[in-house]
């Protein structure tokens, strides 16, 4: 896949998953992995479409809508593209912050495989946690 073709599906795809988050599903390939990573709620690996949408639901209800994600750059070449992003979230009348790295794999126009990482997981295990419970869910790291 040409390096501009790649870093444009990655556009397309933080545009959607802004404004239409169903409607990243056709960029992903039927065999899609996305691999979460973290001790949080979230983190884990979820394969397919659907089991990527679920997550997608799940982090709007998880981060109590309050998530942003500000696309800073792409970087691409064949194979693989890589996304640089500030996240925020609110929690508690105060504003989290934190850096977030998505690595993917790319393949015949698709997104094949997914990897989040957070600068700062405690922001995010902080951004996470169970409204009203002052901690934090902890799940099986991702891979």
């Amino acid at each position: 896949m040409n390096p501009d073709i790649a870093a444009d599906l990655i556009r397309r795809y933080f545009d959607a998953v802004r404004t239409d988050p169903k409607g990243t599903a056709e960029l992903y390939a039927s065999e899609a992995t996305l691999h979460y990573i973290g001790q949080h709620v979230l983190g884990g690996v979820y394969r397919g479409p659907d089991e990527i949408l679920e997550v997608f639901r799940m982090s709007r209800e998880a981060f109590g809508g309050t998530q942003r994600l500000e696309l800073h750059d792409v970087l691409a070449n064949d194979r693989h593209a890589v996304a640089l992003l500030i996240g925020s979230a609110e929690r508690d009348g105060r504003r989290l912050e934190w850096r977030r790295v998505v690595v993917f794999h790319v393949q015949d126009g698709l997104i094949l495989e997914q990897w989040i990482h957070d600068s700062d997981q405690h922001v995010v295990e902080e951004a996470l946690a169970p409204r009203g419970s002052g901690g934090s869910v902890r799940r099986t790291a991702a891979t």
